[in-house]
């Protein structure tokens, strides 16, 4: 059974959201697929944009003025793995002296390593076809 983890990441102060994800793109993500990656049936980074609360009840913001704050997280990872082995495995890698060192000192340079988490997920995913076959939607 396929193991989700995501990963919510914070740039470090005074780095742009351009240099954040040039850094991370080029370089940190290039570290972690040549450690980790033979480990990751999957592997996507989703960059946030600006975000509005729930409580504005505006919906998304389409466009950066209509938004009232920048999203807490610059970028939400997922990492799939086949499985919990694989998981475990990536994570004894990653805690190796060596390796540990590497991707310390890379975080280091990137992100607000205080306000970044890691979180395993259950996925719970809905058939949209079958519910849209039995005519599930009332606006569609």
């Amino acid at each position: 059974m396929a193991v989700k983890l995501m990963v919510f990441l914070k740039r470090k102060p005074g780095l742009s959201p351009t240099e954040f994800r040039d850094l991370y793109e080029n370089r940190h993500s290039r570290i972690g697929m040549k450690m980790l990656g033979h480990l990751w049936a999957g592997y996507r980074r989703n960059y946030l944009g600006s975000a509005n609360s729930f409580a504005k009840a505006e919906g998304a913001p389409l466009h950066a003025e209509d938004a009232e704050l920048d999203a807490p997280f610059d970028v939400v990872t997922e990492f799939i793995f086949a499985d919990w082995a694989d998981l475990e495995e990536q994570n004894r890698l990653a805690t190796l002296p060596e390796n540990k060192a590497i991707l310390s000192e890379d975080e280091e340079t990137l992100f607000d390593r205080e306000h970044c988490y890691a979180s395993v997920c259950e996925v719970l995913e809905e058939d949209l076809g079958a519910a849209r076959a039995q005519g599930f939607f009332a606006n569609g």
